[in-house]
């Protein structure tokens, strides 16, 4: 597998890949690292350059081609939006997906109303697929992209109800069950990836029942050295700086 990078806007780590395995994970991500600054353009994969970059183990065609339509049965579900007070506003994120036997291709045609979330961004999400695709649990790959997302703070907080939401978590599972079954694998899984990786369960205020989950983690070494803040237009004197910049936000967002 060549080293591609998945890089695409922060808030596709928002939308919940409800119901997908991590073999549709890999297909979606994978698909996404080719998309990546090619706009509306229609583009073809063949069946070996498409198993290439996902990590596809089984050989079958007839196997593939039908996790292939399971994946983008999943996708036509998905969905990207803005509502406000006066208006609601969604779309699919892909228009076409033509899977093709006889060529052993498939082809690809992105929704106008997506091209911005894999083109002309600032704030961005970046991994390398092969890293992504050895992830084996889809709670896992989750929880991987979130840190991604959050790796210049090394700090991700969320409310337990988002944190439930995002991974499609049942609704049956206990904190207990959250704990053994998806926090304590993941963070076996992940901490090879991740420095000092660990997580913190956070109370309610009042009241003994969990808020919110905290990760705290190190993709590499910080080195402690002026940065500019792209995004306020102003220079940020160290790492640290920005972290404690990202940390307020965070909260702030988690108290609203």
């Amino acid at each position: 597998m060549l080293n591609e990078i998945v890089k695409y806007e922060n808030s596709l780590n928002d939308v919940s890949f409800r119901k997908f395995n991590p073999n549709e994970l890999d297909l979606f991500f994978s698909i996404c690292s080719k998309l990546k600054d090619r706009y509306t353009e229609e583009i073809e994969f063949s069946f070996e350059q498409l198993k290439d970059l996902s990590n596809y183990s089984p050989t079958s065609v007839k196997r593939f081609m039908n996790d292939l339509d399971k994946t983008y049965t999943k996708m036509l579900g998905l969905t990207y939006g803005e509502r406000t007070e006066t208006r609601i506003k969604r779309f699919v994120l892909f228009t076409k997906f033509d899977i093709n036997a006889d060529t052993r291709t498939v082809k690809i045609g992105v929704n106008n109303e997506f091209k911005f979330l894999l083109n002309d961004f600032e704030m961005f999400t970046k991994f390398e697929l092969k890293e992504f695709t050895a992830i084996n649990s889809s709670y896992s790959k989750t929880i991987y992209r979130k840190l991604k997302q959050f790796k210049g703070t090394g700090f991700y907080t969320v409310s337990i109800e988002e944190f439930k939401r995002l991974l499609d978590i049942p609704e049956s599972y206990r904190m207990y069950d959250i704990d053994r079954r998806i926090l304590q694998k993941s963070m076996k899984e992940l901490k090879p990836l991740f420095k000092s990786l660990s997580y913190k369960k956070e109370k309610a205020k009042k009241g003994k029942k969990i808020e919110r989950i905290s990760f705290i983690f190190e993709e590499k070494k910080q080195l402690h050295v002026p940065l500019y803040d792209w995004v306020n237009n102003e220079e940020v004197e160290t790492q640290a700086e920005l972290y404690k910049r990202e940390k307020t936000k965070q909260e702030q967002i988690n108290n609203k």
